[in-house]
């Protein structure tokens, strides 16, 4: 069937001369790092955009306040843990574009700042656990 629109582009998970996008991260293409001195390149703040909603759901006001670094965080890499596949990046145990067992970014970071541990539940679940307790 023809369509009038052209086809979706996968912009989360792409791979050029520069740059690796994985689920929206974006590291330099040459070293798989996302702060790279000899490209030299630092993402950081570009992928922190993605995550910090997800933690601020995920971690307390408190914690976010003073756990979570932005943009001073030790950065990821991605060194590898991928692969190309028909132009796309794909993770090395999976063989998976955009897996979110390799390349779940929000907790990953998440585990991180909590010493590796899975996240017990959202903002919203314990506020709601909160007023249900009160009442």
């Amino acid at each position: 069937m023809n369509s009038q629109f052209a086809p979706e582009t996968d912009t989360n998970n792409s791979y050029d001369s520069e740059y690796i996008t994985i689920n929206g991260f974006i590291f330099c293409a040459r070293h798989g790092l996302e702060v790279c001195d000899k490209c030299p390149t630092d993402n950081r703040s570009c992928n922190n955009e993605i995550v910090e909603k997800v933690l601020h759901e995920k971690l307390t006001e408190e914690e976010y306040q003073t756990k979570w670094k932005g943009d001073d965080r030790a950065p990821l890499s991605v060194a590898n843990k991928y692969a190309k596949k028909d132009g796309k990046p794909v993770c090395m145990d999976h063989k998976q574009l955009g897996c979110n067992d390799c390349f779940d970014w929000g907790e990953k970071l998440y585990r991180d700042i909590h010493g590796h541990r899975k996240a017990r539940g959202t903002r919203q679940t314990r506020k709601k656990r909160e007023s249900e307790r009160m009442n």
